[in-house]
């Protein structure tokens, strides 16, 4: 799995408050509510439609923490393992740093890789299943089988965790029930379309984002990029000054070094994207997907974007003149940390000429 794979910022862990019992995974979603399943929080659910007593915590982010959540969706009737076994909990708060998960509405992911996080018993700060997936049954689920050498087999304490495809680098189902012959170590999952029948709300699915990755280590973060049609949009990446006017895109440097407050601009523009520098500004540069030599954006113009290619943003030293002299010869060049902003664009919107 990739690194952002790794510490999947939109998991969540699902438990009871009064005893503490983990009760299952979830999955943020991009309106701050919860995906799990039905059978993952029935028990807990109270005749008012309120979660009694159940608590969310992001292990990845701010483990231990349970959060109050309430129930607004919770298919209760609906069989353990069914494409129905569905409930949506908002959280009182989302912890800073969460992300929603990159969703994939992948038609037929047969073949390709898998990661799952659950919290089986024994397990209450989670176990990593890996594998492949092996297709989709007649009944509609995702069905997936673990190795016996590559990690925990399924079991109860999975349910409601997301399944991340590591050819697509995206969920594309939630954990809905394990096969009762545990010796064939498989399981299934509510594809991601299965998700948006019950939870319209889920039908944003980020088809232009930015995985921004920190130079300093923290987790890649997700940032969606919501532009459609012919109109003209532009994020703003920078700083933040601690003024209610901020960039769109926040970078947060760290002493000695320093990212321009208004550093660049991510433009949408008739279907295509494009990075955009100010003649007086600092400078960028942009590695294309497949290559490995990172080009400069020329100053007061603008570079075209496409899936997978990567903007880099330099931290310079305080002492330098960000908005003077010439770009280094790479990242790293005279010790200056970059910032990736990882462009992806699921749609292909950039297909016009």
């Amino acid at each position: 799995m990739d690194r952002r794979a790794a510490r999947p910022l939109w998991q969540v862990r699902i438990g009871r408050a009064e005893d503490g019992p983990v009760l299952g995974g979830g999955v943020l979603c991009t309106n701050g509510t919860v995906l799990t399943c039905a059978h993952v929080v029935g028990p807990a659910a109270g005749t008012d439609g309120c979660a009694a007593g159940v608590l969310v915590d992001f292990p990845f982010v701010e483990g231990g923490q349970g959060i109050p959540a309430r129930i607004v969706l919770s298919r209760t009737e609906a069989p353990v393992g069914s494409r129905d076994d569905l409930a949506v909990l908002r959280p009182s708060r989302v912890p800073a740093g969460a992300c929603p998960a990159p969703l994939d509405d992948a038609e037929l992911p047969a073949g390709h890789g898998f990661g799952v996080y659950g919290f089986p018993a024994g397990h209450p700060d989670g176990v990593w299943a890996t594998g492949r997936l092996t297709g989709r049954t007649a009944g509609g689920l995702l069905q997936f089988t673990v190795p016996g050498a590559q990690g925990h087999p399924p079991a109860r304490g999975f349910s409601g965790s997301p399944v991340w495809d590591t050819d697509l680098r995206a969920v594309v189902g939630m954990v809905t029930a394990v096969d009762r012959d545990t010796a064939l170590r498989t399981a299934y999952a509510v594809p991601v379309d299965g998700l948006r029948a019950h939870w319209p709300d889920l039908a944003d699915p980020y088809p232009v984002r930015l995985w921004v990755h920190d130079p300093y280590g923290a987790p890649a973060r997700l940032v969606p990029l919501r532009a459609g049609g012919p109109d003209r949009r532009e994020f703003w990446v920078g700083r933040s000054n601690g003024t209610g006017t901020e960039a769109d895109i926040l970078l947060a440097s760290r002493p000695p070094h320093v990212v321009s407050r208004w550093h660049c601009l991510l433009v949408h523009e008739w279907g295509q994207w494009f990075v955009q520098l100010r003649p007086d500004g600092p400078h960028a540069l942009v590695r294309h997907a497949g290559s490995e030599l990172p080009q400069p954006v020329p100053r007061g113009g603008r570079t075209r974007l496409r899936n997978g290619d990567r903007v880099l943003v330099p931290a310079a030293l305080r002492s330098e003149d960000t908005a003077a002299g010439t770009a280094p010869d790479g990242p790293g060049a005279a010790g200056r940390p970059y910032w990736q902003l990882e462009f992806v664009d699921d749609g292909q919107t950039g297909s016009l000429s």
